[in-house]
Protein backbone atom coordinates (compact mmCIF):
# COMPACT_ATOMS: atom_id res chain seq x y z
CA UNK A 1 0.00 0.00 0.00
CA UNK A 2 1.01 3.38 -0.65
CA UNK A 3 0.16 7.17 0.49
CA UNK A 4 -2.48 8.09 -2.18
CA UNK A 5 -0.65 11.58 -2.15
CA UNK A 6 2.03 9.17 -3.87
CA UNK A 7 -0.40 7.92 -6.28
CA UNK A 8 -1.83 11.43 -7.10
CA UNK A 9 2.01 12.81 -7.84
CA UNK A 10 2.12 9.89 -10.75
CA UNK A 11 -1.01 11.17 -12.13
CA UNK A 12 -0.70 14.72 -11.94
CA UNK A 13 3.20 14.15 -13.76
CA UNK A 14 1.73 12.04 -16.58
CA UNK A 15 -0.92 14.32 -16.97
CA UNK A 16 1.50 16.87 -17.40
CA UNK A 17 4.12 15.61 -19.40
CA UNK A 18 1.16 13.87 -21.85
CA UNK A 19 -0.13 17.25 -22.58
CA UNK A 20 -3.45 16.62 -20.81
CA UNK A 21 -3.45 18.40 -16.84
CA UNK A 22 -6.09 17.27 -14.36
CA UNK A 23 -8.43 18.73 -12.27
CA UNK A 24 -8.28 17.93 -8.29
CA UNK A 25 -11.59 15.94 -9.38
CA UNK A 26 -10.81 13.58 -12.07
CA UNK A 27 -7.60 13.46 -9.82
CA UNK A 28 -9.90 11.79 -7.21
CA UNK A 29 -11.30 9.37 -9.62
CA UNK A 30 -8.04 8.08 -11.48
CA UNK A 31 -6.85 7.26 -7.90
CA UNK A 32 -10.59 5.89 -7.11
CA UNK A 33 -10.04 3.76 -10.51
CA UNK A 34 -6.37 2.90 -9.97
CA UNK A 35 -7.46 1.74 -6.31
CA UNK A 36 -9.95 -0.54 -7.40
CA UNK A 37 -7.99 -2.27 -10.27
CA UNK A 38 -5.56 -3.13 -8.17
CA UNK A 39 -8.07 -4.94 -5.44
CA UNK A 40 -9.46 -6.57 -8.50
CA UNK A 41 -6.34 -8.13 -10.06
CA UNK A 42 -3.72 -7.94 -7.04
CA UNK A 43 -5.77 -9.15 -4.37
CA UNK A 44 -4.64 -5.60 -2.45
CA UNK A 45 -5.10 -1.71 -1.78
CA UNK A 46 -3.23 0.91 -3.74
CA UNK A 47 -3.58 3.33 -1.27
CA UNK A 48 -3.32 3.12 2.45
CA UNK A 49 -6.15 5.86 3.12
CA UNK A 50 -9.94 4.74 3.23
CA UNK A 51 -11.87 6.04 0.28
CA UNK A 52 -15.05 8.00 1.42
CA UNK A 53 -18.21 8.46 -0.18
CA UNK A 54 -19.21 12.34 -0.64
CA UNK A 55 -21.13 14.33 -2.96
CA UNK A 56 -19.51 14.06 -5.94
CA UNK A 57 -18.48 10.34 -6.11
CA UNK A 58 -15.79 8.66 -3.77
CA UNK A 59 -12.88 10.97 -2.39
CA UNK A 60 -9.85 10.75 -0.73
CA UNK A 61 -9.33 13.26 1.87
CA UNK A 62 -5.91 13.91 1.77
CA UNK A 63 -5.63 14.40 -1.79
CA UNK A 64 -8.85 16.28 -1.15
CA UNK A 65 -7.41 18.79 1.28
CA UNK A 66 -3.65 18.86 -0.57
CA UNK A 67 -5.50 20.12 -3.94
CA UNK A 68 -8.91 21.92 -3.15
CA UNK A 69 -6.79 25.19 -4.28
CA UNK A 70 -6.96 24.54 -7.68
CA UNK A 71 -10.73 24.05 -7.66
CA UNK A 72 -11.83 23.25 -10.95
CA UNK A 73 -8.83 24.26 -13.10
CA UNK A 74 -6.45 21.49 -13.95
CA UNK A 75 -2.86 21.04 -11.82
CA UNK A 76 -0.23 22.28 -14.26
CA UNK A 77 2.72 22.40 -12.15
CA UNK A 78 4.58 19.44 -11.56
CA UNK A 79 4.50 17.98 -7.88
CA UNK A 80 7.97 17.46 -6.86
CA UNK A 81 9.85 14.23 -5.08
CA UNK A 82 7.88 13.99 -2.11
CA UNK A 83 10.05 13.89 1.35
CA UNK A 84 9.21 10.29 2.22
CA UNK A 85 8.58 8.80 -1.28
CA UNK A 86 9.03 4.99 -2.09
CA UNK A 87 9.37 3.47 -5.62
CA UNK A 88 6.50 2.21 -6.69
CA UNK A 89 6.37 -1.90 -7.68
CA UNK A 90 5.86 -2.82 -11.43
CA UNK A 91 2.04 -4.04 -9.62
CA UNK A 92 1.27 -0.86 -8.37
CA UNK A 93 2.72 1.07 -11.80
CA UNK A 94 0.88 -1.34 -13.69
CA UNK A 95 -2.64 -0.09 -12.21
CA UNK A 96 -1.53 3.45 -12.38
CA UNK A 97 -1.44 3.03 -16.22
CA UNK A 98 -4.15 1.19 -16.42
CA UNK A 99 -6.33 3.34 -15.08
CA UNK A 100 -4.68 6.33 -16.87
CA UNK A 101 -5.26 4.57 -20.41
CA UNK A 102 -8.78 3.83 -19.93
CA UNK A 103 -9.83 7.46 -18.18
CA UNK A 104 -7.68 9.95 -19.72
CA UNK A 105 -9.84 10.88 -22.11
CA UNK A 106 -12.90 11.54 -19.78
CA UNK A 107 -13.61 14.54 -18.16
CA UNK A 108 -13.84 15.16 -14.59
CA UNK A 109 -17.76 15.04 -14.64
CA UNK A 110 -18.22 11.90 -17.11
CA UNK A 111 -15.71 10.08 -14.18
CA UNK A 112 -17.96 11.01 -11.19
CA UNK A 113 -21.00 10.31 -13.37
CA UNK A 114 -19.69 6.92 -13.56
CA UNK A 115 -18.79 6.69 -9.84
CA UNK A 116 -22.77 7.36 -9.11
CA UNK A 117 -24.20 4.49 -11.17
CA UNK A 118 -27.02 2.00 -9.32
CA UNK A 119 -24.73 -0.52 -7.94
CA UNK A 120 -21.56 1.01 -7.79
CA UNK A 121 -19.55 1.11 -4.19
CA UNK A 122 -20.42 5.15 -3.78
CA UNK A 123 -23.66 4.37 -4.53
CA UNK A 124 -23.59 1.33 -1.99
CA UNK A 125 -22.16 2.92 0.39
CA UNK A 126 -23.35 6.53 0.48
CA UNK A 127 -25.87 7.40 3.22
CA UNK A 128 -28.44 10.88 2.88
CA UNK A 129 -29.19 12.24 6.01
CA UNK A 130 -32.43 13.57 7.36
CA UNK A 131 -31.81 16.63 5.34
CA UNK A 132 -30.64 14.63 1.85
CA UNK A 133 -27.19 15.80 2.42
CA UNK A 134 -24.67 12.80 1.81
CA UNK A 135 -22.30 12.06 4.78
CA UNK A 136 -18.62 11.17 4.21
CA UNK A 137 -19.21 7.38 4.67
CA UNK A 138 -15.72 5.30 3.91
CA UNK A 139 -16.30 2.93 0.89
CA UNK A 140 -15.40 -0.36 2.15
CA UNK A 141 -12.30 -2.45 0.26
CA UNK A 142 -14.25 -5.44 0.00
CA UNK A 143 -16.96 -3.51 -2.07
CA UNK A 144 -14.83 -1.81 -4.63
CA UNK A 145 -12.79 -5.11 -5.00
CA UNK A 146 -15.86 -7.07 -6.06
CA UNK A 147 -17.24 -4.03 -8.50
CA UNK A 148 -14.29 -3.89 -9.99
CA UNK A 149 -13.50 -7.17 -10.78
CA UNK A 150 -16.45 -7.67 -12.22
CA UNK A 151 -15.81 -4.34 -14.18
CA UNK A 152 -12.82 -6.42 -15.34
CA UNK A 153 -14.58 -10.12 -16.06
CA UNK A 154 -17.36 -7.97 -18.11
CA UNK A 155 -15.01 -5.26 -20.41
CA UNK A 156 -11.68 -5.91 -20.48
CA UNK A 157 -12.18 -10.22 -20.49
CA UNK A 158 -9.51 -11.02 -17.67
Amino acid sequence: MYPALLIARQFINKGISEGRPITPMKLQKLIYMAHGLHLARHEKPLIAEKVQAWSYGPVIPDVYTRFKRFGNHPITTPIPTLDWEEDLDSQAQDSINFAWDIAKDYSAIQLSNWTHIEGSPWYQSVSRSDSGAIDQEPIDNEIIKEYFTEIIRRDVGE
